[in-house]
């Protein structure tokens, strides 16, 4: 019985972490909102 509660401890831990780790942005660092090129903005005028 002990092995079932130790394997259900780290299932219960490891789903933790995933949803602490989901409620982060997950492209908040890597880039800002880019540039559109004039090109494409002027494409239906």
């Amino acid at each position: 019985m002990q092995i079932f509660e130790s394997i259900l401890n780290i299932i219960t831990k490891l789903f933790s972490l995933l949803g602490t780790s989901a409620t982060g942005k997950p492209c908040g660092g890597f880039f800002d909102e880019p540039e559109v090129p004039k090109e494409l903005t002027e494409l239906y005028e």
